[in-house]
C-alpha cells in the first residue's frame, strides 16, 4: 500500500512543479474542436459532467447512435464490445449477466435514470431495457463506492433514457417517428413508435415497443429450442421546465415478457422447461436546478423499482416444476448539490456532496407459500458523501469519500439481523502534461454487501439435505461484507492534423491492480447427497450441496485500452482488455473474462446518402480458470451494417448481418460452474425500416 501511496505523491508533486495554466472551463459548456465523440461529456465518473478527457477513471461511452447502427435488440448487443465489459449467460436474454471487470450482480451498480436495479437472480438477467429508450449509456470501470454505495467494486453502468427535448429539433414543438425489425437469427420481429412534443414549458414524450420471438439458430444450422415468447414495453415521461433554473421531470417505464424456456434460462436441457413471465416496472420522480449559467446545481429523486420473474408450473414434467414466483423491490432517494467556489492560490473548486438510501424488498412464493428455501428479506443502505474536484494549474485533484450504513433480515429465519457500516474513500487526479497529453491516477475503495439470499437461502431440514432436489443450499449469516482497493494509473493522447489537416486521433490507456478482501463466492462445494426422483433421472445420483463464502483475499491485474481515429469519411474505434484474478491463499485463477479486442470501422457515403460499419470482437482463450467446467475457447466473430438515410426524406433503411461467417462458439458464462455449453446465435441478417414525422 506504501508503495501505491508513493506514485500517487510523485504525480501530484510533478503536477505541483509544472508551468501554471488555468483549465478549470465549465466543462458543460466545453467545445471540442469538431469531434465531440471521440470526447464526449460524461456524468458516471463523478456524478457530474465533464470532459471525458479530464476524467481520472476509466470510462466508456455509448450513444443513441450507436444502438441504432448496430440494430440493438438488447442494451448487451452495444455494451458486451466495451474494454472489460461481458453479458455472460448464453444467447437467452434472460440470462445474460452484466459483468464489468469479471465482477457481477451485486458487486456492480447499474442504474437507470438514476433508479437501483438490484434484483439479482442469480441466473436471470437484473436488466431489462428496450435499446429504443435510450439515450445514452455509460460505463465507469472500478470502484465506484465513494460516489454510489454499496456494489462499486466492479464499477457502475449507468443509463438514461430520452425525453422529448431530446428528439426534438431546431424549432419544432411536436414529432413521431416508427421502426419496424426482424431479425434471422431467432425470427424475431419488433415494432417501436415514440411521439413527442412540448407547449410552453410543459413537455412529453411516449414510447412504446412490441416484439416477438423464437428458437435461436445456432451456428453450423443446430438450433437452441425452447426460447419463443413476445414482450412489449413502454416509456412515459413528462418534463415541467418550472423557470429557467427548476425544472420536473417524472417518467414510468414497463417491461414485459413472456416466453417458454427452461427455468434456469442459461441451459440447453428441455427438463426444467416454464412458462415464464418478466416484469420490470420503474417511476422515477426528479427534480433539477441550474444557475444563472445553466451549470447544474441541485438534483434529486425518488424512485421504485420492481423485476418479478414468475414461472407457470409444468407438473408434466415433474411435480417439482410449480408455480414459482421471485420478486425484489427497490424504492429509494437521492439528493445531490454542486457548489462551485473560487480561491486566490488555492485553485477552482466544483464541490458535490449528497444523501442518498434504498431498501430492498424480496418477495418468493412456490406453489401458493413463502418459499423457506430462498426467505422473504429486506435490505436497507444508506449514506451520505462529498466529492471536491479541485483545479490548480495543470492540475485536477479529486477527492471522495463516503459512509454507508447497512442492514438486512429475512423472513423464517432465526439469525438475528446483520448489520455493517463502512466508508469508500478514494484520491484521483488528473495531470494536463501538455496540450496533447494528460496523465490520470487514482486509490480507491469500493465494497458491497451481501444480499439476503446469500445469507440465508437454506434448503437443508435440520441440517439435512432434501435427496429430490437438483441442487442444495446451505445458509451463511456470518458473510463479511467483499471490499476492493485498487489503484489505477493511465493517460490520455489527442491530437488533431496528426497525418492529415483534417484527422483526429484520440487514445486513452488504463492499467490497474486491486486486492479484494473477503471476496462472496457464492458457488462454494460444502458437501453432497444421493439424488432421488426426477432429479436423479436427468443430472444424475450424486447433487452437490453450496454454499456463499468469502475468498480471504485475491489480487487483480488488468489493462484497458481505448481509441479512435478520424479521417474525412473514415473513423475507426478500437479497444482491448485484459484481467487476471488470483486467490493470494491456493493461487487459483478465479472468475475473470478473456482478453478480448473490438474494433470497428466506419465509412461514410455522403453521395449516396448512405454509411458503412464493419465490427470484429476477437476474444482469446479462457483456458487458465481454476474451475475448469468454465474454460472457453477463443473466437472471432465479424459484423456487418449498412445504413440508408437519403436526404429530405422521412425514412432510414438498416441492413446487418451479425455473426457475417457463422462463427460457433460459446461466451464464457457466469458465475456459476453448472451451466451447460451453451453456443450463440449463428449468422443473423437483420433489416429494419424507420421513419420520422
Amino acid at each position: 500500500m506504501q508503495t501505491k501511496l508513493k506514485i500517487l505523491a510523485v504525480m501530484l508533486a510533478l503536477a505541483l512543479m509544472a508551468h501554471q495554466q488555468e483549465i478549470w472551463a465549465a466543462d458543460e459548456n466545453d467545445e471540442d474542436g469538431g469531434m465531440p465523440t471521440l470526447d464526449p461529456i460524461v456524468i458516471s465518473a463523478t456524478r457530474t459532467e465533464a470532459r471525458l478527457s479530464k476524467i481520472p477513471a476509466s470510462v466508456s461511452v455509448a450513444t443513441k447512435h450507436d444502438f441504432e447502427e448496430q440494430q440493438a435488440g438488447t442494451v448487451a448487443d452495444v455494451m458486451k464490445k466495451l474494454p472489460n465489459v461481458d453479458f455472460g449467460g448464453g444467447p437467452r436474454t434472460n440470462g445474460q449477466i452484466p459483468t464489468i471487470r469479471g465482477y457481477q450482480g451485486p458487486s456492480i451498480t447499474l442504474l437507470v435514470d438514476g433508479a437501483r436495479r438490484n434484483a439479482n437472480f442469480g441466473l436471470t438477467s437484473p436488466l431489462f431495457l428496450d435499446p429504443y429508450f435510450l439515450g445514452r449509456a455509460e460505463v465507469v470501470r472500478g470502484p465506484s463506492s465513494s460516489l454510489y454505495g454499496s456494489g462499486g467494486n466492479g464499477g457502475a453502468m449507468v443509463f438514461t433514457t430520452l425525453n422529448a427535448k431530446d428528439l426534438l429539433k431546431a424549432g419544432q414543438n411536436m414529432g413521431a417517428d416508427v421502426k419496424a425489425g426482424y431479425s434471422s437469427g431467432d425470427t424475431s420481429h419488433h415494432y417501436n413508435a415514440r411521439i413527442y412534443g412540448e407547449s410552453g414549458r410543459i413537455d412529453a414524450l411516449l414510447a412504446v415497443g412490441v416484439q416477438d420471438f423464437n428458437d435461436i439458430r445456432q451456428a453450423g444450422g443446430t438450433t437452441l429450442q425452447l426460447n419463443s415468447g413476445h414482450g412489449n414495453s413502454a416509456l412515459v415521461k413528462l418534463g415541467l421546465q418550472a423557470s429557467d433554473q427548476l425544472r420536473f421531470e417524472l417518467s414510468q417505464q414497463n417491461y414485459q415478457k413472456q416466453s417458454l424456456q427452461p427455468n434456469n434460462p442459461q441451459i440447453v436441457t428441455a427438463g426444467q422447461t416454464q412458462l415464464n413471465h418478466i416484469n420490470q416496472d420503474e417511476t422515477v420522480l426528479k427534480v433539477s436546478t441550474v444557475d444563472e449559467n445553466g451549470e447544474k446545481e441541485l438534483d434529486a429523486r425518488i424512485y421504485r423499482s420492481a423485476l418479478r420473474n414468475k414461472n407457470d408450473p409444468n407438473i408434466a414434467l415433474a411435480a417439482t416444476l410449480v408455480n414459482t414466483s421471485n420478486r425484489i423491490e427497490t424504492t429509494g432517494a437521492s439528493i445531490q448539490n454542486t457548489t462551485r467556489i473560487t480561491s486566490d492560490g488555492l485553485g477552482m473548486h466544483r464541490m458535490t456532496y449528497g444523501l442518498d438510501t434504498y431498501q430492498d424488498k424480496l418477495n418468493s412464493i412456490t406453489g401458493s407459500i413463502p418459499n423457506t428455501i430462498i426467505p422473504d428479506g429486506k435490505a436497507k443502505v444508506s449514506g451520505a458523501f462529498l466529492q471536491d474536484e479541485i483545479a490548480v494549474g495543470a492540475l485536477r485533484i479529486t477527492p471522495s469519500a463516503r459512509y454507508d450504513q447497512f442492514t438486512a433480515s429475512a423472513t423464517y429465519v432465526a439469525s438475528p439481523a446483520a448489520s455493517f457500516s463502512h466508508v469508500s474513500p478514494k484520491l484521483a487526479m488528473v495531470w494536463q502534461t501538455t496540450d496533447q497529453l494528460s496523465l490520470f491516477g487514482s486509490y480507491g475503495q469500493a465494497y458491497r454487501a451481501p444480499t439476503v439470499t446469500e445469507m440465508y437461502t437454506n434448503s437443508l431440514v435440520a441440517g439435512v439435505a432434501a435427496t429430490t432436489n437438483f441442487f442444495n443450499f446451505s445458509p451463511n449469516p456470518n458473510l463479511k461484507p467483499e471490499t476492493d482497493t485498487t489503484l489505477e494509473i493511465g493517460a490520455n493522447f489527442a491530437k488533431g492534423q496528426l497525418f492529415s489537416a483534417e484527422d483526429n486521433l484520440k487514445v486513452r490507456a488504463t492499467l490497474f491492480q486491486s486486492k479484494a478482501k473477503d471476496m462472496i463466492n457464492t458457488g462454494v462445494v460444502v458437501g453432497t447427497f444421493n439424488r432421488t426422483g426426477f432429479g436423479r433421472i436427468l443430472l444424475g445420483p450424486t447433487g452437490t450441496i453450496f454454499q456463499a463464502q468469502n475468498v480471504s483475499s485475491a489480487t487483480r491485474n488488468g489493462v484497458e485500452l481505448e481509441g479512435g481515429y478520424t479521417l474525412n469519411v473514415w473513423k475507426i474505434n478500437a479497444n482491448y482488455s485484459r484481467l487476471r484474478v488470483k486467490d493470494d491463499t491456493t493461487g487459483n485463477s478465479l472468475f475473470a473474462p478473456p482478453d478480448k479486442l473490438a474494433a470497428q470501422l466506419h465509412y461514410a457515403i455522403p453521395a449516396a446518402d448512405m454509411s458503412v460499419l464493419w465490427g470484429v470482437t476477437a476474444v482469446a482463450a479462457q483456458d487458465y480458470d481454476s474451475t475448469l467446467l468454465r474454460r472457453r475457447s477463443g473466437y472471432t466473430v465479424h459484423d456487418l451494417y449498412m445504413s440508408w438515410e437519403p436526404r429530405g426524406r422521412i425514412f432510414r433503411i438498416d441492413f446487418g448481418i451479425g455473426n457475417l461467417f457463422d462463427k460457433r462458439y460459446m461466451v464464457y458464462q457466469s458465475g456459476n460452474a453448472l451451466t451447460a455449453n451453451t453456443y450463440e446465435m449463428g449468422r443473423n441478417y437483420k433489416l429494419t425500416l424507420s421513419g420520422s414525422f
